[in-house]
C-alpha cells in the first residue's frame, strides 16, 4: 500500500502549471517507479498521465518513504515547450534520439 502526501502546492500561471512537492510512504512494498508516481499523481489530481512530470525523488536510507516534487501542465505543447529534453525522456514523453 502507498500513500502520497501532498506537502505543498503551487499554480505557476506563466508556465501553465501546477508544482507540487510530495512525500510517498510504502511499507512492506518496493520503492514505487517514476512511471507509477505519475500514475498516482494523475489519479490524484484528476488530469492525464502525460500532463505529469515526475522532476525529482529523493529517499533516505532505511527510510520507506520518498519526497519528490513534480510539475503538472494544463497541456501538452506546454510541457513540450518548457521542459528540458532529459526530463521528457525520463517521463516517456519524448524517445532518445539514435546517434
Amino acid at each position: 500500500m502507498v500513500d502520497l502526501i501532498i506537502k505543498e502546492k503551487r499554480d505557476n500561471p506563466i508556465l501553465k502549471r501546477k508544482e507540487i512537492k510530495y512525500t510517498l510512504k510504502f511499507e512492506n512494498s518496493r520503492t514505487p517507479s517514476r512511471e507509477e508516481i505519475r500514475e498516482m499523481m494523475a489519479k490524484h489530481e484528476g488530469v492525464d498521465k502525460e500532463l505529469v512530470i515526475v522532476d525529482s525523488n529523493k529517499q533516505l536510507t532505511g527510510k520507506h518513504e520518498v519526497d519528490g516534487y513534480a510539475k503538472i501542465y494544463a497541456d501538452k505543447a506546454s510541457a513540450m515547450l518548457y521542459e528540458p529534453d532529459y526530463e521528457l525522456i525520463r517521463n516517456g514523453l519524448k524517445q532518445k534520439e539514435a546517434k
